[in-house]
């Protein structure tokens, strides 16, 4: 039995990978960067750019179409800073980050049929701290102002501010990290998207920041991060998820990478235990396929039911069409019981990915979310979005 859900799962897991014949985007190793460490404060991606991350995003992902020829990329570089030209003191450096979305539901001319809606995402700032030149003891912060949060527990409905980010940083040397405070727990691949099956439906969504200790191991070719962890304090004490965590990649070879992740934790109400699989490719330059596939396994303690052995599936493409423009298509997939007929949802999502302005990136996407369930069919739901970041 054991043997079949095995070969279900990889077979899966390679229907999806061969399905997608395009390149996806992942962390820049379409531009041979395959460690997050390079550009981001956190070594493993996601969160604030540091200096050398905020020059690449100006010389190597945006478009120059407003700057003359004469202009040299390292000119360009040199205005990427939080005050452009102007240098801060070493030991500060600030950010500002917005993200919003426009949302039409069944965009099929229909007025009556139709729904627009405007979010705001994301609205952070970044300010993070370092006690010496070379950053080995840093305090990285970030505060978002948006709106109520089911799962952090607010009572008040109104627009407020609290601690995204919250850790410090200590570097032991060049190939040793460690990392205490409030942050993203570790596992699988971090990615903007955070609706994603590999990310909103396994507890690692925009606001699921944990309380906790990483300590990061980086080589040339390969990562390891283990992360213990207790629960967000935004949280009521019953949902806390508390647990263990570890991923790890290794380079196979150039800008191309495979790992694996795991998680287990638990809470008053929910246990959960993930296990998933990755692989990150940089093809041509600004090119990238990048995919995670999974097992998740959630048991609801409130009751008496026996645990979901569920999978999920996730695989996005990129492909670079000149500098700062590029077309981005994702397909997920997931499944709620792989042990007896549940509900199952593809979503396939088609679009472009620009970077037409400095600290300023645009999507739009067009997206069919396919429902299979074990009682009765629902129609497909078409949305079409977009999206405007703007980051200093």
């Amino acid at each position: 039995m054991i043997q079949l859900k095995i070969r279900h799962c990889l077979f899966a897991l390679f229907s999806f990978l061969f399905i997608s014949q395009a390149q996806a985007y992942p962390d820049f190793i379409g531009y041979s960067y395959s460690s997050c460490i390079t550009c981001h404060y956190n070594g493993l991606g996601g969160g604030a750019l540091n200096d050398y991350g905020r020059a690449l995003f100006a010389t190597e992902i945006t478009a120059r179409d407003i700057f003359p020829d004469r202009r040299e990329e390292e000119e360009i570089a040199a205005m990427s800073g939080f005050l452009g030209k102007k240098k801060l003191p070493w030991w500060i450096r600030p950010g500002l980050k917005y993200r919003g979305l426009w949302l039409r539901r069944s965009p099929d001319n229909t007025p009556a049929s139709s729904t627009y809606m405007y979010f705001e995402m994301q609205n952070d700032i970044n300010l993070n701290l370092f006690a010496d030149k070379k950053q080995k003891y840093s305090l990285i912060t970030t505060a978002s102002y948006t709106g109520k949060e089911s799962h952090l527990d607010r009572s008040n409905p109104q627009y407020t501010w609290f601690a995204k980010e919250f850790y410090l940083r200590y570097q032991q040397n060049k190939n040793l990290w460690l990392y205490v405070g409030l942050m993203d727990k570790v596992y699988g691949i971090r990615h903007p998207d955070h609706t994603a099956f590999n990310r909103k439906d396994i507890t690692l969504g925009q606001h699921d920041q944990s309380q906790g200790v990483v300590v990061h191991f980086t080589y040339p070719t390969w990562d390891i991060a283990v992360n213990a962890f207790i629960g967000n304090q935004a949280n009521l004490e019953e949902k806390k998820q508390k647990g263990f965590s570890a991923a790890g990649e290794y380079q196979m070879y150039e800008n191309y990478k495979v790992g694996a992740s795991f998680l287990t934790s638990q809470s008053e109400m929910e246990k959960w235990n993930l296990l998933g699989v990755t692989s990150r490719m940089g093809l041509s330059k600004g090119s990238a396929i990048l995919a995670e596939f999974g097992l998740k396994e959630k048991t609801n303690l409130t009751d008496d039911s026996d645990a979901q052995l569920g999978t999920y599936a996730w695989v996005e493409s990129l492909i670079s069409l000149r500098r700062g423009y590029n077309l981005l298509s994702t397909l997920e997939h997931k499944k709620d019981d792989i042990n007896k007929s549940s509900n199952e949802t593809m979503k396939w999502s088609f679009g472009a990915l620009m970077f037409p302005l400095p600290r300023l990136e645009v999507r739009t996407m067009f997206t069919n979310t396919k429902f299979f369930q074990a009682t009765n069919g629902k129609a497909d739901d078409w949305t079409l979005h977009g999206q405007v970041h703007i980051s200093y």
